[in-house]
């Protein structure tokens, strides 16, 4: 089971270190990852932080000394991919579920699989070159959230 925010000002937190890269790697989890992605088509929408996610990603990796390549680092399709899932979380939980609530739900739910791209992308696609540097369609069948839950 994975760590649950106590309030809505852990969240915040975690949304400052990662924007002022003052977050340790150590924490930048799956579940972070996700709570980061979740509080920001929360308060922006999913236009505006496919637009966001990318470049904070890779400004955060590059402040750890990671570089952003053909193999490592930044992931075009697979950001794409969780704002895309986080987006249609949230619309499906925002009128019952508080921020809170929801990303600590998100974690040990269905939706938080971090294997989920692969229900839609074959191994040799989604960790292609191309597939890291521009979003790529899916290769097994269209994006469709209710194939998730």
């Amino acid at each position: 089971m994975v760590k649950q925010y106590l309030n809505i000002s852990d969240i915040k937190s975690l949304v400052d270190k990662f924007l002022s890269k003052t977050l340790p790697d150590d924490e930048w989890t799956h579940f972070a990852h996700l709570t980061v992605g979740l509080w920001f088509v929360s308060n922006h929408g999913l236009e505006e932080t496919s637009v966001l996610m990318p470049t904070y990603i890779a400004e955060y990796n590059e402040s750890l000394g990671k570089e952003n390549t053909d193999f490592s680092g930044y992931h075009e399709t697979i950001t794409q991919f969780w704002i895309w899932l986080l987006d249609g979380y949230w619309k499906e939980v925002q009128k019952e579920k508080s921020l809170l609530n929801a990303a600590n739900d998100l974690a040990n739910s269905p939706y938080g699989e971090p294997s989920n791209f692969l229900k839609f992308y074959s191994r040799g696609l989604i960790f292609s070159v191309e597939a890291r540097k521009r979003f790529v369609k899916p290769d097994l069948g269209d994006l469709d959230f209710r194939l998730i839950g």
